[in-house]
């Protein structure tokens, strides 16, 4: 399954940073990375894109396409498919930890040989 875990890239039209991965469905998706509330989900909906709810994995998370039937969750994380925007580029942006995962030792300290 570590195919369908998500990157964080920069759009390449507007430089936005977004996520770039599968979804469950194993179809190639890009995610805006702002989380979205219930009023902005409908009302990205409404315009016509796309809502994405994920799902943590080991190292990313997967992401779902949001139907009414999966509407009901309780607090989930939903994210809307990227459109581009023209406001601006904004190269250098981190992204968004959405889970809270330990962080894990980067030295060969800890590790017993």
């Amino acid at each position: 399954m570590s195919d369908f875990n998500f990157k964080p890239i920069n759009c390449r039209n507007c430089g936005f940073l977004i996520w770039n991965g599968l979804s469950s469905a194993g179809i190639p998706i890009k995610l805006d990375t702002a989380r979205l509330n219930l009023v902005d989900e409908i009302q990205t909906l409404i315009n016509g894109g796309r809502t994405y709810q994920i799902h943590r994995t080991y190292t990313s998370f997967e992401a779902t396409r949001r139907t009414a039937a999966r509407m009901g969750a309780t607090d989930p994380i939903v994210l809307a498919q990227h459109t581009c925007k023209s406001e601006g580029f904004l190269f250098g942006e981190q992204a968004p930890e959405y889970f809270s995962r330990p962080k894990l030792s980067t030295t060969s300290e800890k590790v017993p040989f």
